[in-house]
C-alpha cells in the first residue's frame, strides 16, 4: 500500500519562510520612504483645503514646505532639489515633486524609488 505525502516538506517550509523574511525586509526599507512622500504630498495638497495657511508668494510657499518637513522629521529629501514651485497665473502655483530615493537592500543591491507628481495649488485667501 502506498502512502502519499500530505502537507509541506521541510525544504518547502524553509523556502516559504525565506520568502516571507525577504518580503518583510524589503517592506521595512520601503515603508518609511513612502510615508515621507505621503507626508510631503499632504503638505502640498493641504494648502487647497485649509484657510488658515497664508501663502502670498513663492517664498512663503518654500518656508511653509521647509517648516512642514522639519515638523514631520523628513530628513531624507532635499526640498530645494525635490520640489519646483512656479507661479501660474494669479493666486495659483504649479508644484512639481520629482525626486528619487535609494535604500540599500543587500550588500550591493539598492532599492530605487522614483516619485514624479504635479499639483496645481490655489491657496485660499
Amino acid at each position: 500500500m502506498r502512502h502519499s505525502q500530505k502537507g509541506m516538506s521541510f525544504f518547502g517550509l524553509l523556502a516559504v519562510i525565506a520568502l516571507l523574511i525577504f518580503g518583510l525586509v524589503i517592506a521595512m526599507k520601503l515603508v518609511p520612504i513612502y510615508l515621507d512622500h505621503f507626508s510631503l504630498r499632504e503638505m502640498v495638497t493641504k494648502i487647497n483645503e485649509d484657510p488658515t495657511i497664508k501663502i502670498n508668494s513663492i517664498r512663503d510657499f518654500n518656508s511653509y514646505i521647509d517648516k512642514g518637513m522639519r515638523i514631520n522629521s523628513i530628513r531624507d529629501i532635499d526640498a530645494r532639489e525635490a520640489i519646483t514651485i512656479t507661479a501660474s497665473g494669479t493666486d495659483a502655483y504649479t508644484v512639481i515633486i520629482n525626486y528619487e530615493v535609494r535604500a540599500p537592500a543587500l550588500q550591493n543591491v539598492d532599492l530605487l524609488v522614483h516619485f514624479d507628481e504635479t499639483h496645481i495649488v490655489r491657496p485660499i485667501k
